[in-house]
C-alpha cells in the first residue's frame, strides 16, 4: 500500500547486529516521563524500517512528506505492525497517511467511540498516561477525526497534492462529513 508520511510518534529506538542487512529502525507513540519516553500503550504497535531499504534517511524529518511502500498492516508479537518497504516516487495519491495526534495539540480521542474516527482509518498504536495521549494512525485522504477540542479532517492541497490535517469544527458543530 502506498503511504505519505505527515508525521511520526515520540518513541524511536534500533536494532542493530553485525550484518548491515539485519539494521532496523522502530517507531511507535509515546509519552515522555521525565527524561525517558515511555510507551505506556494502549494499542500496542510499531513501525519499521529495515537497513536495506532504499530510504537510510536520518534524521526522520527528512521522511516526512515522503510517499512510501509499505506492507498490509499485520498483528504479531502482541501489536500492530507496519513495515516501509521503499520509498516512491509522489506520483500517485497515497491510499493512507501516517498521522500521529497528541492530546495538546489535537484533543483527546475516544477509542472507545465507533464514531471517533472515520471507518477506515487504522489506529497502529495508541500511548496513554494519566491525560496524556498520543495515536499513531493511518487515515485515508478526507478521512476525520473527532476528537475534544473539535472535528479534524485529512485534505491533500489543491495545487500540490500534499496532505495536511485541518482543523474543521470545534465540537458543539462537529457532524459526519
Amino acid at each position: 500500500m502506498r503511504v505519505a508520511v505527515l508525521s511520526f510518534g515520540s518513541n524511536w529506538w534500533a536494532r542493530s547486529e553485525s550484518r548491515a542487512r539485519r539494521f532496523a529502525r522502530y517507531n511507535s507513540s509515546g509519552i515522555a516521563c521525565g527524561r525517558k519516553m515511555r510507551r505506556h500503550w494502549i494499542i500496542p504497535g510499531v513501525v519499521r524500517f529495515n537497513g536495506m531499504s532504499n530510504f537510510s534517511s536520518w534524521p526522520p524529518q527528512s521522511m516526512l512528506g515522503g510517499s512510501f511502500l509499505c506492507s498490509e498492516v499485520s498483528f504479531a508479537c502482541g501489536g500492530n505492525r507496519l513495515l516501509f518497504l521503499e520509498r516512491i516516487p509522489d506520483l500517485e495519491l497515497p491510499q493512507f497517511c501516517l498521522l500521529t495526534i497528541n492530546d495538546q495539540v489535537h484533543g483527546r480521542l475516544d477509542l472507545s467511540s465507533r464514531t471517533c474516527r472515520s471507518g477506515t482509518s487504522i489506529v497502529l498504536a495508541a500511548s496513554e498516561l494519566r491525560q496524556r495521549q498520543e495515536i499513531m494512525l493511518l487515515v485515508e485522504p478526507g478521512g476525520w477525526l473527532r476528537t475534544s477540542t473539535g472535528f479534524w479532517q485529512l485534505r491533500l492541497g489543491a495545487r500540490s497534492g500534499a496532505a495536511e490535517i485541518v482543523f474543521v469544527a470545534p465540537p458543539q458543530y462537529a457532524s459526519e462529513p
